[in-house]
Formats: C-alpha cells, structure tokens, sequence
C-alpha cells in the first residue's frame, strides 16, 4: 500500500467544492483518493504510456535478426537447457 507524505492545498469554488462532495459519496471515497485517482489518470498514465512506446520504438530500432516462432523457441530452449 502507498504511503502518503506530501501535501497539496488547492482551492476550489463552492460548485466544485459541492460536485465533488457529491462524487465521493456516489464513490463511497475520500475526497483525498477521488483527486489522487484523477491526477493519476490525467497525467501520469499519459507519462507512463510515453515512456512504454518509447521503450518499443527503441527496441523496434534495433533492426534485431528475428526468426521465425519455431526457430527462436527451439533456440531460447537450447539456450536454457545448455546453463
């Protein structure tokens, strides 16, 4: 479980205010978790769905030689039988 040490203070208006309110409650969530769980989703998964099509544009980069399925199985088999 994740264990919260910073605080953020934001201000919002009374309508913002109430509709949130009013969305923990249709949640049955702390307020707390509604806006942790909406800059999670807002930003961060954005963040980390870059960094993973980066990762495969890198890894497609390489130009690797790739077999075919059978091939590469029957190698990566050989390969830990033979450790």
């Amino acid at each position: 479980m994740a264990v919260y040490t910073k605080r953020v203070q934001t201000v919002l208006t009374k309508e913002q205010y109430e509709r949130l309110i009013a969305l923990a409650e249709e949640a049955q969530k702390p307020v707390s978790v509604l806006i942790r769980e909406a800059v999670e989703e807002r930003y961060f998964v954005k963040i980390d769905q870059q960094k993973r099509q980066q990762a495969l544009a890198n890894l497609l980069a390489l130009n690797a030689p790739v077999a075919d399925w059978p091939q590469m199985e029957e190698e990566i088999e050989r390969g830990a039988l033979d450790e």
